[in-house]
């Protein structure tokens, strides 16, 4: 009994300091909401229509046609990409010496992120995939180094991310992961497949980059004051 309700109010905790910091970031409130409810009025439209491939070309390269709508949301997600590593990068040149733990900290989400970043644009696994023609292997490999990586950077920077409100940093990273695993799993239906796969990678890119925004933001403006 002791230790459910250990459990319990440990549960109780995270949910509070989780819902304290989306609240200080309102702005990620609303994305997130209108986000969720414009890919689920897609998902409604292409169930009723059957249209399942207008969804996934969606998330195509934007190139690889002539129609006006292919590749917007994979436009807006590299959009999201270079948008978050150059709030780190700036924001590690801006910031003065003494915050050198942040500055650090900044440069090594950059470029966590600016390899992320290539693999998702220069379709590196896919690469790889076609090079030693075993797919699933490659891509399960690949995620797994990714996955080592992250929790590494997580553990470097334990410190200074504890400092800030880091919630949407962990929604981001569980969303990536649900999205590797999506991309393994043999599930069918290529509008489905795209919105759990490309979908919630582009939620979790919101968070992110909202979320360095922030952080820098907030560390400029007391840098700032000090002065």
């Amino acid at each position: 009994m002791i230790e459910k309700r250990s459990v319990s109010k440990i549960s109780k905790s995270w949910l509070d300091r989780g819902r304290r910091h989306f609240e200080s970031m309102p702005i990620l409130i609303w994305l997130n909401a209108l986000t969720v409810i414009l890919l689920g009025i897609l998902s409604i439209y292409a169930k009723i229509k059957s249209k399942g491939d207008r969804i996934d070309s969606l998330f195509t390269d934007p190139f690889s046609s002539s129609y006006y709508y292919y590749g917007w949301l994979t436009g807006i997600s590299e959009i999201l990409w270079v948008s978050a590593i150059v709030i780190c990068f700036f924001s590690a040149l801006l910031l003065p010496k003494r915050n050198r733990s942040f500055r650090i900290f900044l440069l090594g989400s950059g470029l966590v992120m600016l390899l992320l970043f290539f693999d998702d644009r220069f379709r590196i696994t896919l690469l790889l995939c076609a090079f030693f023609g075993t797919c699933k292997v490659v891509k399960l490999g690949v995620y797994t180094v990714y996955g080592l990586l992250l929790i590494s950077y997580a553990f470097t920077f334990r410190h200074t991310i504890r400092l800030t409100p880091y919630t949407p940093m962990l929604v981001a990273f569980f969303l990536f992961g649900f999205s590797s695993a999506i991309d393994i799993a043999p599930i069918g239906g290529r509008g489905v497949r795209a919105m759990l796969e490309d979908g919630t990678k582009l939620i979790g890119l919101i968070d992110l980059t909202i979320y360095f925004w922030w952080i820098c933001q907030q560390e400029i403006k007391k840098n700032i004051a000090q002065k």
